[in-house]
């Protein structure tokens, strides 16, 4: 278990296997069981620079709910043979498109592979404002490409200046790619607030190869005031 903490966010991630190569491929076999794939990650907010007018705690009021209130974004994942692939990005923007949080993302890409593979998960790139961060920022949103299995992560509902944000609908997303620029997007809404919810994200595939990949399954949302 490694505990990265960054400006502003904890991410608790358990890295279950070795960075795959420059590529960001996946010829490093995993060898951790199954069951210890399930991985959770904490994020107090984002790190990563987020547009000019995105919310903090000042001035509005806080979403009910008490300190152990958390967001948790699960999905089955299925690692891919080959190079370039396996990347995939994990965050939480609000109700109007503005970027929260980055719960995880694939060390290659948030560390700079993003320069060398300009077609890898290129929405959380742009939406994280990835370009601006430093590395110590970006490098305490990421881990190593994980095994195959069911993966869990969570967000305890704070900006990125660690202040619990305002009730309302947030928005989830998680986007892979495989196979170099096969992309996966899944996108859903739910509702931060003081009643517990659950919703199901969508999918777009740009592929047909990534229709049929089965790289990322069906996202769900799942919020515990």
């Amino acid at each position: 278990m490694k505990r990265i903490q960054g400006a502003g966010l904890l991410v608790t991630a358990l890295l279950l296997v070795p960075l795959a190569t420059a590529c960001g491929g996946s010829d490093l076999a995993a060898s951790s069981s199954r069951e210890a794939n399930s991985l959770t990650g904490t994020a107090a907010g984002s790190s990563l620079a987020a547009p000019t007018g995105s919310p903090s705690a000042a001035g509005v009021q806080a979403a009910a709910g008490g300190a152990s209130r958390k967001l948790e974004i699960s999905f089955p994942f299925v690692r891919q043979d080959g190079i370039a692939t396996n990347q995939f990005a994990v965050w939480v923007e609000d109700g109007k498109g503005r970027f929260v949080a980055t719960l995880y993302a694939t060390r290659f890409i948030a560390t700079g592979g993003y320069k060398l593979r300009p077609e890898a998960i290129p929405t959380w790139v742009k939406h994280s404002g990835l370009a601006k961060a430093s590395s110590e920022e970006a490098d305490a949103v990421s881990g190593a490409t994980l095994s195959s299995g069911p993966l869990k992560f969570t967000w305890d509902g704070k900006d990125r200046y660690g202040h619990p944000v305002p009730a309302g609908n947030y928005r989830f997303y998680v986007e892979g790619t495989t196979r170099w620029e096969n992309r996966i997007l899944y996108e859903g809404t739910i509702a931060v607030g003081k009643k517990r919810a659950t919703a199901k994200a969508a999918v777009k595939y740009t592929t047909e190869e990534a229709t049929q990949s089965g790289m990322i399954g069906q996202v769900t949302a799942v919020y515990t005031p």
